[in-house]
């Protein structure tokens, strides 16, 4: 790419010129929560966090831009009750979280506010059962690296990309989503935990269809000590069945898959591996985009490794998302599919300035068989509370 911001050569030095101006800043600790002041054995809290990134991208057969934008996470405050434990020894909660962004360019004022949780918990020593809307199960530990999960990731929108950005989504894993479900989450016992969830199906907007039963999700995690470290393990299934109509007749597919990934700190060092397998799911990493996706082999993956000096984190991360092309089925009125890959690399740097507010730089190369490719790069702050 002739016309980039900076050559590859540049993006090493601004990197590390960025990893030094954050290290300028005062090093503290992370915080969590505000409790208020409640009546009698209740328990009632907020928490949340505001995130700010100015992001300078530049996009072949595009444009240059320069965006205050929101992050992989939107900005969100999560409202949290707990009710006095119940003589049957379990305890009930609410959850709720109100999310807005800032918005792209052209998108001004628009008002646009979301709730992505709002739950029952019911917990207690069989664990806890989450009843309401929630995070998704399958590929939700992978979405927890902290390259794109602290920052931005994926400008799925371009350079006027609206709302959250897409973080690893299409480059690294499929988006686990918000969706009303019904969950349960086993306690650890001796590190070993799971979670099972039946979660509404996601439809195809593309045809008519008919979903008549949830998806299905289900993870098993393993944590342990390693002496100087510690050491995650996970696996993750899904299955949703899909019936499309076109004309008088029907047919049926299945969106299903399988992940599996780890993380490891040995010291001050920390290395990330994940891989996911689905069918129904094309290279974007999102569920139920097209009908167009059935049958459809899909692959995403990413490596990241990230090294902890006091209160400062630096990393590099690749992944891909991928696809294999499909014959066209004209007896289902599906198109024929090409063969599709993702590609996106990050540098990033995180300082923790205050036990509240996070410095984040981050450096990305996205290259794409589909969409125009780009590099970026972006600096920004979270605030926690």
């Amino acid at each position: 790419m002739n016309n980039n911001i900076f050559t590859k050569n540049k993006f090493a030095l601004c990197f590390f010129a960025t990893s030094g101006l954050l290290g300028l800043a005062i090093p503290a600790t992370a915080t969590a929560g505000v409790n208020l002041a409640t009546p009698g054995d209740w328990e009632t809290s907020i928490s949340g966090s505001l995130p700010v990134f100015m992001v300078a991208s530049d996009h072949d057969n595009s444009e240059k831009a320069l965006r205050v934008q929101s992050g992989f996470n939107p900005a969100n405050i999560n409202f949290h009750v707990v009710a006095p434990k119940s003589d049957a020894g379990f305890t009930v909660s609410g959850h709720f979280q109100i999310d807005t962004h800032l918005q792209g360019s052209g998108v001004q004022d628009s008002g646009l506010f979301e709730s992505r949780v709002a739950n029952i918990q019911l917990s207690g020593d069989f664990g806890t059962i989450v009843a309401g809307k929630d995070f998704g199960v399958f590929n939700s530990s992978a979405i927890g690296d902290l390259g794109s999960q602290r920052g931005v990731g994926w400008l799925g929108g371009g350079a006027d990309t609206a709302n959250a950005t897409g973080g690893r989504i299409g480059t690294g894993y499929v988006y686990a989503n918000f969706n009303p479900q019904v969950k349960y989450i086993s306690p650890s016992m001796g590190g070993l935990s799971f979670k099972v969830a039946l979660i509404n199906p996601e439809e195809p907007q593309d045809a008519s269809v008919e979903t008549g039963s949830p998806r299905i999700e289900g993870q098993v995690n393993y944590k342990m000590g390693t002496g100087n470290g510690s050491l995650e393990l996970w696996s993750g299934v899904f299955q949703q069945s899909v019936d499309v109509m076109v004309g008088e007749d029907t047919f049926g597919y299945n969106m299903q898959g399988i992940d599996v990934g780890g993380h490891i700190d040995i010291a001050s060092f920390g290395l990330t591996v994940s891989y996911t397998d689905t069918t129904g799911i094309g290279a974007d990493g999102l569920y139920g985009g097209s009908i167009h996706d059935a049958d459809v082999d899909g692959t995403q993956w990413y490596v990241e490794a990230d090294y902890v000096f006091g209160k400062n984190t630096v990393g590099v991360s690749y992944g891909e998302g991928s696809q294999d092309a499909r014959a066209a089925d004209s007896t289902k009125g599906l198109v024929a599919v090409g063969d599709v890959d993702n590609q996106l690399t990050m540098l990033f740097v995180n300082h923790q300035m205050t036990p509240q507010l996070r410095l984040i730089g981050e450096l990305q190369d996205y290259q794409s068989t589909v969409q125009n490719d780009y590099t970026a790069i972006v600096v920004g702050f979270q605030f926690d509370f």
